[in-house]
Order: C-alpha cells, then sequence, then structure tokens
C-alpha cells in the first residue's frame, strides 16, 4: 500500500500548507489560507503560542495541546498526513502502539487515498512467492481475506506444498503416502490439492497439541492386556488370557476378531510386520504366525515355535528382510534367532538382571534391564559397546530418534540421551514436569513427540526438543502397559482388559 508523500496531492483540496510545513515550522510561522467555511488561524510567535512567561508547567501542556487540537481540526486530511510525517520521528512506541489498537482493520482499506496501489500487483509472481513465503500459516489466512488478488495469489500450491514439508507439518513417509493416496483417488487427473493436505495437517498437529480425540474401545480379553501393534488394516494385541486378538481397526464388531491360541503361559510381548507376528511369552517360547487372509482361505498358524530362553520372554523384534528375530528374558540374556528354522544363531550376555526392553535398528541394539542400565551392542561384533547408566530403578522402555534415545523406567522417569556422547540429555519426573506419578510401562518417540504411559491410568504427550508437556490423555480405568502410535492415532492397551484408538482425525 502506498501513501502519498509530503507536497503531493491525495485528490482531496488542499490548504497549502503541506508544501511549507516542516518540523521547526511547527507551531509558529504564517498560516495558509483555510479552506472556504474554515476559521482563519492569525500568524503568531512562540510566545503566543506557548503562553505568558510565568504560567505553570500543566497549564502550558494543556494550552499547547489544545492548539494543536485546534490546528488538526483545521487542516486538510493532506495536511494532516504532513503533519503527522514531520511529527514521526519524535513520537515515541506507546503512541504507535495506541495508534495501532485504533486502526478500523475490518474496512481499513476505505480510508484509502485515490492513488493507493497494491505493492503486490507491481511485482513479478515469483518475487510475491518468495515474499509470502515468510508468512505464518495463520498470517496466509489473514492475508488471503484482503482482496480476490490476495486470495487468488496465496491459493498457490507451491506455497502450501512447501508450508507442508516444513518439519513441524511433515508426516512420518508411511502416513504422507497414505494421504496423498487418498487425495488421488478423488480424482486422479488433478493436481494434488495441497492447501487442502496442509489444512489437514494443521488441524492434525492442533488436535494432538490439544488432546481433542475420538477415542474407541476394544473390549473381548478376559486378562489384563500386556502388549500392542497395529498396522493400517488392524490392531494386533497379546494379554495375560494367554491369546493373541486381531482386531479390525475400522470397526467395534465382535464378529471381526480373530484369536489365536497356542501359548501355554501369558503373552507378554509382540512385533507385528506385515503378515507376520512374533510372540513372547511366561512359557519360555518365542512363536512365529502367519496371518495372511486370501478371499478363498485363510493360511492364519503358527509357523515356527522357538525354544531356548529359561525364563518369561519380555521382549521381541523381528526383520522380515533379515530373517531375524532378536529376543529378551527375565533370564538376563538376549537371543538372535533365524526366523526361518526356529534356531538360535547367538546369545548375548551382560546384564545382571531380567531384560525388559529393547531397540533394534541396523547393526545396533539397544536393551534396558532390572539392573537400571541400558546397554548398547554391536550385532555385527556380538558385544557390548556402552552402558548409559542413571535410573534409579529398572529400564522399562527404550525408543531412538535420530541421535536422541529416549527410555523409560520403573522410577516414574523418562531420560532422554545421546546416542552419540551417551551422555544423559534431561530428565522427565512428576515433580518438574507434570510427569507420571506411578512406573511407566512403555513409551514411544517420533521427530517432534514422545507418548509415554503408566500405572498412574494416564498417556502422556511430550515435546521431544523442548520436553515440555503438552497433554495429558485419561480413559483407561487401570494402568496402562503398552502403546504404539503414528501421525493419525495412538493404540494403548491396559491390565483393564481394553485395548484403546485415540483417533486424531476426528475432532
Amino acid at each position: 500500500m502506498r501513501w502519498p508523500t509530503p507536497g503531493t496531492s491525495s485528490g482531496l483540496p488542499s490548504s497549502g500548507l503541506s508544501a511549507s510545513i516542516t518540523t521547526s515550522s511547527i507551531p509558529s510561522g504564517a498560516a495558509s489560507p483555510a479552506p472556504k467555511g474554515r476559521q482563519t488561524l492569525t500568524a503568531m510567535t512562540p510566545g503566543d503560542a506557548w503562553g505568558p512567561v510565568g504560567s505553570s508547567p500543566r497549564s502550558e501542556v494543556r494550552r499547547r495541546m489544545a492548539l494543536m487540537t485546534q490546528w488538526m481540526s483545521e487542516f486538510t486530511p493532506t495536511d494532516q498526513l504532513t503533519a503527522f510525517q514531520a511529527m514521526q520521528p519524535h513520537l515515541g512506541v506507546p503512541v504507535y502502539h495506541w495508534l495501532a489498537s485504533r486502526l478500523p482493520q475490518h474496512d481499513l482499506h476505505a480510508y484509502c487515498p485515490p492513488d493507493c496501489q497494491d505493492v503486490l500487483r507491481l511485482l513479478p509472481e515469483h518475487l510475491v512467492l518468495a515474499i509470502v513465503s515468510y508468512l505464518s500459516p495463520c498470517d496466509l489466512a489473514r492475508a488471503s481475506q484482503v482482496c480476490s488478488f490476495w486470495r487468488d495469489t496465496l491459493a498457490s500450491a507451491w506455497i502450501w506444498r512447501r508450508l507442508a514439508g516444513q518439519p513441524q507439518w511433515r508426516l512420518s513417509p508411511p502416513e504422507h503416502a497414505a494421504q496423498l493416496a487418498r487425495h488421488r483417488a478423488i480424482n486422479a487427473s488433478d493436481p494434488l490439492p495441497w492447501k487442502q493436505i496442509f489444512r489437514e495437517r494443521f488441524k492434525l498437529r492442533r488436535c494432538w497439541l490439544l488432546g481433542q480425540c475420538h477415542v474407541r474401545t476394544f473390549e473381548g480379553h478376559t486378562g489384563g492386556v500386556s502388549c500392542i501393534q497395529f498396522d493400517s488394516s488392524r490392531i494386533v494385541s497379546g494379554s495375560h488370557d494367554k491369546t493373541i486378538r486381531v482386531w479390525n481397526i475400522k470397526t467395534n464388531s465382535p464378529w471381526s476378531v480373530m484369536t489365536l491360541t497356542g501359548h501355554s503361559g501369558e503373552v507378554r510381548c509382540l512385533h507385528l510386520e506385515g503378515n507376520r507376528v512374533a510372540s513372547g511369552s511366561t512359557d519360555h517360547t518365542i512363536k512365529v504366525w502367519d496371518l495372511d487372509i486370501q478371499s478363498a482361505w485363510s493360511s492364519i498358524a503358527c509357523k515356527v515355535t522357538m525354544v531356548g530362553h529359561q525364563d518369561t520372554v519380555r521382549c521381541i523384534q523381528m526383520s522380515n528382510a533379515k530373517q531375524r528375530v532378536i529376543s529378551g528374558s527375565y533370564d538376563a540374556t538376549l537371543k538372535v534367532w533365524c526366523l526361518k528354522t526356529g534356531t538360535c544363531l547367538s546369545t548375548l550376555s551382560g546384564h545382571e538382571s531380567r531384560v525388559l526392553c529393547l531397540h533394534w535398528e541396523g547393526p545396533l541394539l539397544l536393551t534396558g534391564s532390572s539392573d537400571k542400565t541400558l546397554k548398547m551392542w554391536d550385532l555385527d561384533r556380538l558385544c557390548c559397546i556402552g552402558t548409559l547408566a542413571g535410573h534409579s530403578d529398572g529400564v522399562t522402555s527404550i525408543s531412538v530418534e535420530g541421535n536422541k534415545i529416549v527410555s523409560g523406567s520403573l522410577d516414574r522417569t523418562i531420560k532422554v540421551w545421546n546416542l552419540a556422547t551417551r551422555k544423559c540429555l534431561s530428565t522427565l519426573d512428576w515433580m518438574s514436569s507434570e510427569g507420571h506419578t506411578g512406573v511407566i510401562r512403555c513409551l514411544q518417540a517420533d521427530s517432534w513427540r514422545i507418548v509415554s504411559a503408566s500405572d498412574d491410568k494416564t498417556l502422556k504427550v511430550w515435546n521431544l526438543e523442548s520436553r515440555e508437556r503438552l497433554v495429558t490423555l485419561k480413559s483407561h480405568t487401570d494402568g496402562v502397559t503398552c502403546l504404539r502410535f503414528n501421525d493419525f492415532v495412538i493404540v494403548s492397551g491396559s491390565y483393564d482388559k481394553t485395548v484403546k484408538l485415540w483417533d486424531f482425525t476426528v475432532c
């Protein structure tokens, strides 16, 4: 927007004062001829303007203010602008703040002079896009309401695609692909509606930050739920009732539930990858199940049973690509198994007590134990390469995101570690961080958040970078034992025998 400069006409009648007024000429100098119908100001000296010598300071200020008000009322709009421009260098911040609060935001453009121009119309498109790329999503939404030209300009797919790719709005690769596929299915011939895609992501993040979600409950287990996994179509849960249940994630119908039986003890851990599930139990065994379902027949069955641990199998992870299974047990050992044959390939010893959790990524294996430590293992050399000590009780859960390790413990704290230096970066507890008041049973981290769950019956969402607690989720009626999440939902299991799905896309 361009305002008229001093000495130029705005198209309104001028008294000629704008051509002669300067900072030094206020308040003295000869007055311009007054517009028709207005009182003419007579010339006066500074002494006339500021009052007689010896008058009180406050009375002089009031006299000056009255005189300035009279002058401004006599000026044409152009002269008022010129006078204000002359005073502008002498105004303080409180004056600007007051002026900003008085601007009529809803119809500001109704007050523009006739020669006011939109500077964006004078610039090439690529430069306009470069300028507006500095605006926040909320600012873009407000700016698009200024006029039809701004609305059309700010609807550019380039702007919204760029925003959607920024870290705070970016989805994980599977969820990103799923969102784009959903929009392509609506109309494959049209370009992707990036503004709509970003709007969905903006709303999704807002729901996460506010804890706004729809909770669905899956009932059927007759014992506490101890482990959970899910993908786009199903939830798989293991229970103290010795069964594994496969639920249709789209419906709560009991007719869509499949029950896998085979373990003679409680099912304590699961890992789902593709159509295979590996499970560990208090019966000391590991079972690998095939969940493949075809239209005419089903091949769901236990394909392999692995025997070798001397106590409860508490944690497990499987890789179809590497054809390996890694398990941790209350017998204080870790074992590497062949997925196809079920034979034990190697045993790792080093923990002094029960192994409670593990995280396997490439050649690096991280484990947590009742001995209060985390250990780092090199699977290529099959040896321990480091120990992280700091928790005051058993380590129940581990998650790795980038160069950070996040661990939860029976000591009711969450610790964030630097993977390279193996140093603890911060500790989240109930006293200093509004953390859990019960032992922490499970957690998971991604690029910007941590989700944890506890015996205090709650789930908590944290900012990974700032360590700030964002929201506390309540719905379970007993301790929460397990959870998994993606960008859209959290799935949790509890001692209350239920599985809950917290859907942040429906709010």
